[in-house]
């Protein structure tokens, strides 16, 4: 039985119109391919579905029962192809979001809260993830979009926005004779003590200032967490780079922040996989506009 849908849908605008110039007219085609189509219906189907007389066409008891069934497949097929083309405008389905501690936390929640406003039937699985895995879950496939700090390993399948920059800052223990200091050079931090992230990546490089070495840093403690990072810091074990936001959300007493010159400006960003599902380049551009009207503000 070679059925198609476009017999189905001609059948529909007939039994509905109780016309077939009309139906032809409502599908489009002409009136000598409407009545063809029909045949062939009923002819795959073995039944009369339509009782035609000169003043009418109606539908045989057959044809009501098939219209039944026929509007039930329609709309079952149209619903599928509907919930399809909305999972790939991203606007269905679910987005598992990846983030970095530390990274954007003033504006992670008005984030989410326009991305549910603007696309509340995309269930959002949040994944908190520390230093030792920078990527925010890209690079293990556990997550579809991640808020991180860049450079990441392996950017090639990677499409990045950039939602913000700050300065890097040194946070040293109290003690240190930087702490009074009102910046320091880039040069004075290289031969320090210093904590690092787990690992041995590119983001660790970039926190470590490998680009700026002639000779390995002297890594003297390994932190996956602010929090154990500042207490590192603060127990005298070495001094940090930090984003500058960090000051704020993590001081203590035991450690300072000293602003460092000549060092460029870090970044945080919205990362995803180029083949990722729609609704994460939704979730990037979401992230970025609320990000742009903060900073406005």
């Amino acid at each position: 039985m070679n059925v198609e849908l476009r017999h189905l849908r001609a059948f529909i605008a007939v039994a509905q119109t109780a016309n077939f110039t009309r139906a032809a007219e409502q599908l489009l085609i002409s009136q000598p391919s409407l009545s063809y189509t029909i045949r062939q219906l009923e002819g795959y189907l073995g039944l009369k579905l339509f009782a035609r007389t000169t003043r009418a066409t109606v539908l045989t008891p057959d044809g009501e029962q098939f219209l039944v069934e026929a509007k039930a497949v329609i709309k079952r097929f149209d619903a599928a192809m509907e919930r399809t083309a909305r999972m790939a405008r991203g606007e269905l389905g679910r987005l598992r979001v990846g983030y970095l501690i530390g990274a954007a936390v003033d504006h992670v929640p008005a984030i989410l809260r326009a991305f549910t406003e603007h696309y509340p039937d995309v269930s959002l699985e949040l994944i908190e993830y520390d230093f030792a895995a920078p990527n925010g879950g890209l690079d293990t496939g556990d997550t579809d979009i991640a808020i991180v700090r860049p450079p990441l390993h392996d950017m090639s399948d990677l499409v990045a926005t950039t939602l913000l920059t700050e300065p890097c800052v040194a946070c040293v223990p109290a003690h240190h004779s930087f702490a009074t200091l009102p910046s320091v050079t880039v040069a004075r931090l290289l031969d320090e003590p210093i904590v690092a992230a787990p690992g041995d990546n590119a983001w660790r490089d970039y926190w470590i200032l490998s680009a700026y070495r002639d000779s390995p840093a002297n890594i003297t403690y390994e932190a996956a967490t602010f929090e154990a990072e500042m207490q590192s810091v603060a127990l005298g074990r070495g001094l940090s780079i930090v984003p500058a936001s960090a000051a704020g959300l993590y001081a203590r007493p035991g450690v300072r922040f000293v602003p460092i010159e000549g060092l460029v400006e870090c970044e945080v960003a919205v990362v995803h996989h180029r083949d990722a599902p729609g609704a994460a380049a939704n979730f990037a551009r979401v992230a970025g506009r609320v990000v742009a009207a903060a900073a406005a503000s």
